[in-house]
């Protein structure tokens, strides 16, 4: 075993240099991409809370918006309140916040499991993986659930283990109050995530007698003091609650309602893409508890695996499957692939020196064929990015280069270290040169805003058949839909302000009934106005200026 020659300084200023790589990842150009639709649904619905008063019942666009728990509404407008609006960085900070807890939460209970130097990486892992980017700037509730069942899940075991009768209750509050506040980010979303994998722990390891030192009937009764007043507080104003959550819940679950038509193996794939810088080593995880070498790692090592697989296939059987479902099965990937990593660089017992060559070649080999195929697709599609391509191939090359010299040198903490600092550099300069020009949502931004600015505050503006959750953001007003053309025309000859695009406003072109003699009035018109599924729609801006 090579020694890492830690003290409790360098333990110290690792941790403090872990937390400030999670807080330059998770908090870095917030502000820099629009929000995008569902996005939106949450900022607008924050936005409401402030403008009414009304916290309890979330609206959105002034409808009752009962499908998600109302935390990150919460959370995004108490921010708002500090910062003075709802915009890009109100409505993610929550999820950035959220996210540097998680990271806080894998440093303090797996370094009481399995070791600082584990934790770290474990950690650093969780950090530089795609999920962890995409969800850390999101203003969607993924990243709050994620968080929140990770530290359920992880206070959970630490419960378990600690011989503290003290630790052992506080471990559990924790649990069962974090178990709670998921419910609130996202319910009913944990009772899925969190009790099978429990359940199968105690089941396949035969821990029943445990089950009394969970605090089952204080931490039900407090679970339950958390979670279902806002619920019957709904049920009580708003008639067909419980039959709209059926379906929301029930029947999507189920694939009866919004199924999104995804194949059995969908998550397969979805898998290694969240996974990935670290894609190479899902085989290894998955297959690693099954091995006594891990010896004393062992015991915790299963319970991740539960925690990991068992989520991906409740998710698997669910008929309901969107890609940020498995999200909170990955912090505790992270945790596997920080043991493995741990192994491969400084114990050697469950990897040998033939293996890890062939894993750093391939992550090689398949680090060039990636920017390779970045340079090809800037070179025949964005030839205005091609500098800023080249200049990311550079430094990815640069760390890469560097990073198997220094172990080459056997400075494999350096290594390490600045592979880490190297990903957080490339991370920096992806969202300075790429976000902006590649974001499909900034031509709605560009659009909507104007809109806000043209439309006098105190007039009636509406939407003919269709109106986005990022035009009703950006133009920092409710946009009612309207339907029935004839109901437009009359509204518009009143001095209604109208907003159609893609089909919506060929329509509008195209009405001229007789007994009026002349079609809308054009107001505000862009070509690329708003995305509808993969394509930019033209749209415009009516109103009756003329006065006749």
């Amino acid at each position: 075993m090579i020694e890492t020659g830690h003290t409790k300084k360098s333990d110290a200023l690792l941790i403090i240099a872990c937390l400030a790589f999670a807080v330059i990842v998770s908090y870095w150009s917030l502000l820099g991409e629009p929000l995008d639709d569902h996005e939106c649904l949450v900022s607008v619905t924050a936005r409401e809370m402030l403008q009414t008063g009304d916290w309890l019942l979330p609206k959105f666009d002034g409808q009752v918006r009962l499908q998600k728990t109302p935390l990150c509404y919460w959370l995004v407008a108490s921010v708002a309140k500090v910062t003075g609006k709802v915009d890009e960085f109100s409505a993610r900070l929550p999820s950035a916040c959220f996210a540097v807890l998680s990271v806080a939460a894998i440093l303090y209970f797996v370094s009481q499991w399995l070791g600082i130097e584990i934790a770290i990486l474990s950690a650093a892992v969780w950090i530089s993986s795609l999920a962890f980017l995409k969800y850390s700037h999101s203003a969607r509730p993924e990243m709050a659930l994620c968080s929140l069942v990770t530290i359920s899940m992880l206070s959970f075991y630490s419960g378990l283990l600690t011989q503290s009768k003290r630790h052992r209750i506080s471990y559990m509050l924790l649990f069962w109050i974090s178990f709670a506040l998921a419910m609130l980010a996202k319910g009913p979303a944990p009772l899925a995530l969190i009790i099978p994998p429990i359940f199968l722990y105690f089941a396949a390891f035969r821990q029943w007698r445990k089950i009394k030192i969970t605090l089952p009937i204080i931490g039900t009764i407090l679970f339950l003091l958390i979670v279902l007043p806002w619920p019957i507080m709904a049920v009580e104003k708003i008639s067909g609650s419980l039959a709209f959550w059926k379906r929301e819940f029930i029947d999507r679950f189920a694939g009866d309602y919004a199924s999104g038509r995804k194949p059995f193996w969908y998550y397969l794939m979805v898998v290694f893409l969240f996974a990935a810088p670290f894609s190479a080593f899902v085989p290894y995880t998955v297959a690693a508890p099954f091995y006594s070498v891990w010896e004393k790692k062992r015991p915790a090592m299963w319970y991740l695996w539960l925690w990991f697989i068992v989520q991906i296939a409740v998710m698997t059987i669910s008929g309901g499957k969107r890609q940020h479902y498995i999200l909170s099965a990955f912090p505790a990937f992270s945790i596997l692939v920080g043991i493995c990593l741990y192994d491969m660089i400084f114990e050697l017992k469950a990897f040998k020196q033939k293996q890890i060559k062939s894993l750093l070649v391939g992550h090689i080999i398949a680090a060039v064929a990636g920017t390779a195929g970045l340079l090809y697709w800037v070179f025949t599609r964005e030839k205005s990015l091609l500098w800023p391509s080249i200049h990311m191939a550079m430094m990815i090359f640069i760390v890469l280069g560097l990073v198997i010299f220094l172990f080459q040198q056997n400075c494999r903490v350096a290594a390490i270290v600045f592979f880490f600092a190297g990903y957080c550099a490339i991370v920096m300069i992806t969202f300075v040169y790429f976000t902006g020009p590649l974001d499909f949502n900034n031509p709605s931004r560009i659009f909507s805003s104007e809109i806000g600015r043209i439309v006098p505050p105190d007039k009636e503006l509406i939407a003919y058949n269709y109106v986005s959750a990022r035009m009703v953001h950006y133009a920092g007003r409710n946009i009612p839909e309207i339907y029935d053309l004839n109901d437009v025309r009359n509204r518009y000859e009143e001095g209604a302000w109208i907003i159609a695009t893609g089909d919506n406003y060929q329509d509008m072109i195209k009405a001229c009934p007789p007994q009026v003699g002349r079609g809308f009035e054009i107001v505000f018109y862009r070509q690329n106005a708003e995305r509808h599924l993969s394509n930019d729609t033209e749209g415009a801006l009516f109103h009756k200026t003329s006065g006749k």
